[in-house]
């Protein structure tokens, strides 16, 4: 069965983190939904980029995905702990046992704001640190026992990119997806 992710969008979120998760996870076979917040498929990003949402959340709240993931950037972080259906979303994923995974300023946000994973170590954007109680001061982190993971910032895309793809489908598949990257040191290495 194929692996399923859902990303959402919301008005002021960091395309950078969006796209290129939209795209490595794509190109592992994993099926992407992206979806607005609102019923406004239209979502203008945080340094003007409208990205046109296939999806509403009207019409993914009831759906099970084997991933939820949250692109940062300020406002749309904001936009995202701002919204119950969004909360309500991650607490879902969460009771399913399903994977989390959040980047930028989204992990302070909105998971360290609602208390959603209080047991949970994490990273985020660098200048949010204060925010966390278990704060790791990696590119990507990992938490496998909450089933959450955690990255930095629009540098860090590929490396939370890659990581969902590995904790989804296996090194093997993430090391073939960053085959084609062309990727510079220092991002999660494939090639030991």
């Amino acid at each position: 069965m194929m692996s399923t992710a859902l990303i959402f969008l919301s008005e002021g979120c960091e395309e950078t983190e969006a796209v290129t998760t939209i795209d490595l996870l794509t190109r592992a076979g994993i099926a992407v939904t992206y979806a607005s917040i609102t019923e406004n498929p239209a979502v203008l990003c945080s340094r003007g980029v409208v990205i046109l949402a296939q999806k509403t959340m009207s019409q993914v709240k009831e759906q099970l995905f084997d991933v939820v993931i949250l692109p940062g950037g300020v406002k749309g972080a904001e936009n995202f702990r701002d919204s119950p259906s969004v909360i309500e979303k991650l607490k879902q994923t969460q009771q399913a046992n399903k994977l989390v995974a959040a980047i930028c300023a989204t992990p302070a946000m909105v998971l360290q704001h609602h208390n959603l994973f209080p047991d949970a170590y994490m990273t985020g954007y660098p200048t949010t640190k204060s925010a966390f109680r278990l704060w790791r001061d990696e590119r990507v982190y990992y938490d496998k026992p909450n089933q959450i993971i955690t990255s930095q910032g629009p540098a860090t895309s590929i490396d939370f990119a890659l990581k969902i793809i590995e904790v989804l489908l296996g090194k093997s598949t993430a090391a073939e997806v960053a085959s084609g990257l062309v990727l510079p040191n220092g991002i999660l290495n494939y090639t030991d």
